[in-house]
């Protein structure tokens, strides 16, 4: 999914440490975790934009892993849901019925080349991920930044081989903008828009 690294960099390094964001009972990232950890389902716009160029996705989640993403750009009308009981996936890569694939999550077919796979893709395994960097390297919070209306809480998650900025939304308390800074140069940019927690859910959605 998401190059100007050194103009980044010294933007961050003029920034000031600014105080907990909501409170300091649980660091940062782990309050971000309990948050996931209490939802049952989300759904949400992924706008990402890397080297590979943009992609849109319409993503649903829901407890215990089950995945939808309806594709927009690019492969528009494509879709994929993944099973987590039958550690499955069924892809539909048109707009029709007339081709349904089953396949293993990892499959070079739905596997980004960076090695994404669609049954770490929640904001779970993202979370998890920048507390793996974080405890090899440092957390930082930084000065709130406005996310469309959102004013959002920032945090600096600076790894050996990937910095992350994460921006919070102030009251579900999950990413909505993520900056992935990759060793090589290469980044990434996802926004997470209109994120909705625990709303209506069809229980068919997840039916191949």
């Amino acid at each position: 999914m998401i190059r100007r690294v050194a103009s980044l960099l010294l933007l961050l390094a003029c920034l000031a440490v600014v105080p907990p964001v909501w409170g300091e009972e649980l660091p940062l990232l782990d309050r971000m975790l309990e948050r996931f950890d209490a939802l049952d389902h989300y759904t949400t716009l992924l706008d990402s934009e890397g080297e590979d160029g943009r992609n849109r996705i319409i993503y649903t989640y829901k407890k215990p892993g089950y995945i939808r993403m309806d594709f927009i750009r690019p492969h528009k009308g494509a879709r994929l849901i993944y099973n987590p009981h039958e550690n499955t996936v069924s892809l539909r890569p048109f707009a029709t019925r007339l081709l349904t694939l089953t396949l293993a999550p990892d499959n070079r077919l739905i596997t980004d080349p960076k090695g994404h796979t669609v049954d770490r893709s929640d904001i779970g395994a993202l979370i998890r991920s920048a507390q793996r960097y974080g405890r090899e390297g440092t957390v930082t919070r930084l000065p709130p930044e406005s996310v469309g209306t959102h004013l959002c809480p920032r945090i600096l998650v600076e790894g050996k081989q990937v910095t992350y900025l994460l921006w919070v939304h102030p009251e579900l308390q999950l990413p909505i903008k993520v900056v992935k800074l990759f060793a090589n140069g290469n980044r990434e940019t996802v926004f997470l828009r209109n994120l909705v927690v625990d709303g209506p859910l069809d229980s068919a959605v997840f039916e191949p």
